[in-house]
């Protein structure tokens, strides 16, 4: 719940809850303390009194002189807050007594004996025995009014309840000026990224303190300033790659129409010489004519190639539900593989939405690899699958010609070839654009294998949108 308040309101709830603690702390601690240390200074008061008075007592019963007990009294009446004194002797008869006006009778020998006084509708008794020569001759009974302290703590309670309010207002008001204080410049703040966010553009806070949130309005004033800078020249750069997108694509328009066409034509033009040519064209030129027909075929996979290879991140290639093992087992048929090589796919092939049409070509031109460096008299191709967090783990693993551990790097560039052209036909693109579509996906590829022991190839692959795993 608070943390769907705003910061201003967190302030002053956090700062009036303070006060309103330390308002209700004083107006309850104060007066009980004030009135603790009155009744600490009134027993220690009566305690010297009656101690003084029971002595004046004392000698006046020892010595048998009553004048002297009537004169303690008149001593004692100095203070208006002693309204009762009564003198017993020891079988109870009173000996002197002193009542003032409006006080309630009081039977004295009801109290008990006590070092502690007790109090009786607001009169605090004290009790003690007359002694004089270590003989007791009575009982000296003094009661103490606590009205005019009550009077007085209640006057401080007033006093102090009048104060502790006027803390509270004054501290919300404080609050609410302290909060604006704080909040102004986040706020100010908060309604500039609104603004931003609903794409306004050359906003800026007005800063009004030097605080930390006046520095951080000035912080983020100049983080606007360089996103500006930024966004401009991401502006100016996305317009120079349209622009060499377009010509790129035109290249490809090129390459693609005016390099193959004159291919073509170089091929059958071969065709018609060598028809023409036939009786009287010696088998070396028949061969070269051969050789010339399989390079026409080499530069059109190598234009072919090219053209795929500059595709990957360009074309917006859409994402659709794939069953991995039913594209598998459609991309095998595509190449069909020769009778003495075994493709295997395992079990656990995962059904996903990704972008078929790269995950597709990165698999054929694995397979087409495997199978064309495939020296085996019985070639052997498995195609498996599992599960790392976030991604699939794709593995193509052969038993064919392998390759050297020196080269396991080299095989991903462009253009890169382990064997003689003459010997295998490629052109050195495929693993390229295995390793440019993989990395376009954010997976990655790697090659264990070394010469003669065959080769495994693995890719992770994007497992976002898993749907189920094929059995």
């Amino acid at each position: 719940m608070l943390n769907n308040l705003s910061i201003r309101t967190k302030i002053i709830l956090g700062q009036t809850m303070l006060i309103a603690m330390v308002s209700l702390f004083i107006y309850s601690y104060y007066p009980h303390q004030q009135e603790r240390a009155a009744m600490k200074a009134i027993d220690s008061k009566i305690q010297s009194v009656i101690n003084m008075f029971a002595i004046g007592v004392g000698i006046g019963m020892g010595e048998t002189d009553f004048v002297a007990v009537s004169e303690a009294l008149e001593w004692a009446h100095q203070d208006s807050a002693i309204v009762y004194i009564t003198v017993l002797d020891t079988t109870g008869n009173s000996i002197a007594s002193f009542s003032a006006p409006g006080t309630e009778k009081i039977d004295v020998s009801k109290i008990p004996l006590r070092e502690k006084p007790v109090e009786i509708n607001g009169t605090l008794f004290y009790k003690t025995k007359i002694l004089y020569q270590k003989s007791t001759f009575g009982m000296l009974t003094i009661g103490y009014s606590l009205t005019q302290l009550r009077n007085t703590i209640g006057r401080l309670k007033r006093t102090t309840l009048y104060f502790s309010l006027g803390l509270f207002i004054s501290g919300v008001v404080f609050s609410f000026a302290v909060s604006n204080m704080i909040s102004g410049n986040i706020l100010e703040l908060d309604a500039t990224v609104k603004t931003i966010s609903s794409g306004a553009e050359n906003v800026r806070v007005t800063v009004n303190s030097n605080d930390e949130v006046g520095k951080l309005g000035r912080a983020f004033n100049a983080m606007l300033e360089r996103l500006e800078h930024s966004r401009k020249d991401l502006v100016r750069h996305s317009e120079q790659l349209k622009k060499q997108n377009d010509e790129l694509n035109q290249f490809s328009y090129v390459v693609s129409h005016d390099l193959k066409a004159p291919l073509r034509a170089i091929f059958k033009l071969s065709e018609w010489i060598e028809e023409d040519m036939r009786e009287s064209m010696s088998e070396e030129s028949k061969k070269n004519m051969q050789i010339l027909r399989g390079r026409v075929f080499r530069l059109e996979a190598l234009i072919n190639g090219l053209l795929q290879y500059s595709k990957i991140g360009r074309i917006n290639v859409p994402t659709e539900p794939v069953d991995v093992h039913a594209m598998l087992k459609d991309t095998i048929d595509l190449l069909n593989p020769p009778a003495h090589v075994q493709v295997t796919i395992q079990k656990g092939m995962p059904v996903l939405n990704t972008k078929k049409y790269l995950l597709q070509q990165v698999f054929i031109n694995l397979l087409s690899n495997a199978i064309k460096y495939n020296d085996k008299e019985q070639g052997r191709i498995s195609i498996s699958s599992s599960k790392i967090p976030g991604f699939y783990r794709f593995t193509v693993e052969d038993n064919g010609v392998g390759i050297a551990p020196a080269y396991h790097q080299k095989v991903f560039e462009i253009f890169q070839t382990l064997q003689s052209r003459d010997t295998v036909e490629g052109t050195g693109v495929g693993l390229s654009i295995i390793k440019k579509s993989v990395e376009d996906m954010g997976g990655t590829v790697t090659v264990q294998s070394e010469e003669n022991k065959g080769a495994a190839f693995s890719f992770t692959w994007p497992a976002a949108h898993l749907k189920k795993v094929r059995s």
